[in-house]
């Protein structure tokens, strides 16, 4: 899916008709006291985040149950997007002790940190054996498992420069969604 370029964030991009998307900030905001580093996530990093729920085609209104993979600044995003849509439960994925911890109060997203307990066993005990509604991963580059046998073919195709794409999250949101749901 990647084509094995690791990053996920740039310090320089190139942005196509860069003369017709952007739009400045209007000087009102700044001068409200709002700075550039506070505004610019209305442009990259909300968006994308917000994005991911559109893709999941929740509706405002929807009570749905969502699990989000990884708990990053994309993840925390989609989060709040499904707070304003009006999810009935988040659930947040990740094994960062931090960001684990921070989903609880950050949302709040039900938390499960995938290294110390079975996601899948987790999200069915959370929904009565049915699975999230919705499935979003947001976890970026780095979806992998780190002691399963998939982690270490990844380790063994880089070794001869034949890295293939980590769909680690991918497979378990396949297999957690509920039938008819969205990942």
């Amino acid at each position: 899916m990647l084509g094995g370029i690791p990053g996920g964030q740039a310090a320089f991009l190139r942005i196509l008709f860069a003369d017709v998307g952007p739009i400045k900030i209007e000087s009102g905001l700044i001068e409200s006291g709002l700075e550039d580093e506070q505004v610019v996530f209305l442009s990259d990093i909300f968006p994308t985040g917000y994005m991911a729920l559109e893709n999941c085609q929740m509706e405002k209104g929807d009570t749905d149950t969502v699990a989000v993979c990884g708990f990053g600044t994309v993840a925390q995003f989609a989060i709040k997007s499904t707070w304003m849509r009006g999810a009935g439960r988040v659930i947040a994925i990740d094994c960062v002790a931090e960001r684990v911890s921070m989903a609880a109060t950050n949302g709040p997203a039900y938390p499960i940190h995938f290294e110390k307990e079975q996601v899948y066993e987790r999200l069915m005990k959370m929904t009565s054996g049915r699975g999230p509604d919705r499935c979003i991963d947001a976890v970026g580059c780095e979806a992998h498992a780190s002691s399963s046998l998939t982690a270490i073919m990844d380790m063994a195709k880089e070794q001869v420069s034949l890295q293939g794409d980590r769909t680690y999250v991918l497979g378990e949101a396949i297999k957690s969604c509920r039938k008819d749901g969205t990942i």
